[in-house]
């Protein structure tokens, strides 16, 4: 049954015995399956980047027989939509066109720490340099927005469940705190941010809310390493190593995404049921128990109890 309000975090069962899992796993698979089959339900994924949200939701997609929406084209986590594929274009133009953008956002952020290494605080090359990170990191939440609006838009269009990597409330209550309180300077201005809550409020506000929200955690250090270990494009330096400018943000992210939830629930944009998955503990990719901890945990929070047996 969906627990309003309820935090539940994935623990694993250690009584599972070997020979149990095969059936615990496809049991727990088949029931999801059925429930999410006859109850369209949005399962929205959010976590600090690096933390596996994208994995997850390829999981679980293939697993349960939902749709799954990604936020970046990357090979191997296209997104998944089981009937009406006159969708897959205009989508893929949306997340190609925040791909560029974010590459064009880390270019201004590292372009910035740079200038602040080597100019005057006054200096004409780090005042463009700034004004220069401002636009872009105001850029890349439109860029984002344009494309959770739009994955959102699809919704009444699909069939059965869909699980989506990302949400426009990550973007606001974490990457936009961050870029605004939480560097050096605001990458993102006063005058930004009431434009993004002024979209979230007149264009997000009608589109479907997730029925259930799942959050990665991890410590700092467990995401840098996942980081540097995928290798993605716009994520990696000259110099084969993660950029200053990702490794203050990530670092940053983490307390944010601690005080996320509290911020969904003071603000009314969602308040439902969360599953945390601490993934320093919870391997859900390489430890089958793990992800059947996972799998139960959907079920605890979304499925009716009569509808289990």
């Amino acid at each position: 049954m969906n627990q309003a309000g309820t935090i539940l975090e994935v623990r694993e069962d250690e009584s599972i015995r070997r020979h149990q899992i095969a059936n615990r796993l496809t049991d727990v698979e088949r029931r999801l399956m059925t429930y999410l089959a006859r109850n369209p339900t949005l399962v929205a994924c959010v976590g600090n980047i690096g933390s596996g949200k994208s994995s997850l939701v390829k999981m679980l997609a293939y697993s349960s027989g939902m749709n799954a929406l990604f936020e970046l084209p990357d090979e191997g986590f296209e997104d998944h939509i089981i009937q009406n594929p006159s969708l897959f274009p205009l989508l893929a133009t949306a997340k190609n066109s925040a791909k560029r953008t974010l590459g064009r956002y880390y270019g201004a952020i590292n372009q910035f720490i740079d200038c602040q290494s080597r100019d005057a605080p006054e200096s004409h090359a780090l005042q463009a340099a700034r004004r220069s990170l401002e636009n872009a990191a105001l850029d890349i939440q439109h860029s984002y927005l344009d494309l959770r609006k739009m994955q959102l838009q699809a919704m009444p269009h699909l069939s059965a469940s869909t699980c989506i990597d990302g949400s426009p409330l990550a973007d606001r209550f974490a990457f936009c705190e961050v870029l605004h309180r939480d560097m050096d300077v605001p990458y993102l201005t006063a005058e930004a941010l009431q434009v993004i809550d002024a979209r979230l409020e007149s264009e997000f506000k009608p589109l479907v809310r997730p029925g259930l929200l799942v959050l990665l955690k991890s410590p700092v250090e467990g995401l840098l390493r996942n980081i540097r270990e995928r290798r993605r494009e716009e994520e990696q330096a000259q110099l084969a190593d993660i950029p200053e400018g990702l490794t203050r943000l990530v670092r940053a992210l983490n307390v944010r995404y601690d005080e996320f939830v509290g911020h969904l629930r003071a603000t009314g944009w969602y308040t439902g049921p969360v599953l945390e998955i601490d993934v320093s503990k919870i391997d859900f990719v390489s430890n089958v128990r793990h992800l059947i901890a996972v799998y139960e945990g959907i079920e605890q929070l979304l499925v009716p109890g009569d509808f289990r047996h």
